[in-house]
């Protein structure tokens, strides 16, 4: 029994239909301390936010690894503590 064919366009078009729902935006900020921070300082903040949040965590065994991990939760305070809100 043969399968139907389906055109290069119909394919296409499928793939964009079916990702176009996952393609959410992610929020935009802002500063209610500094209302002139822009996306640069929100950046930056959320660097060191989630280097303070963080820690190595090391895996001995065979293969030793090391990774690190970022408690998002706290990351989240951090910025919340420096003014960082979330628009919608």
């Amino acid at each position: 029994m043969r399968r139907p064919r389906v055109s290069n366009a119909a394919f296409a078009l499928a793939i964009v239909a079916a990702l176009g729902g996952c393609s959410a935006s992610a929020p935009s900020y802002r500063n209610v301390n500094h209302p002139a921070y822009g996306a640069a300082e929100q950046k930056s903040d959320l660097e060191q936010c989630r280097s303070k949040s963080s820690q190595i965590v090391m895996t001995s065994g065979y293969d030793d690894k090391s990774e690190v991990k970022v408690d998002e939760a706290k990351a989240q305070a951090c910025m919340t503590e420096r003014g960082w809100q979330a628009v919608r």
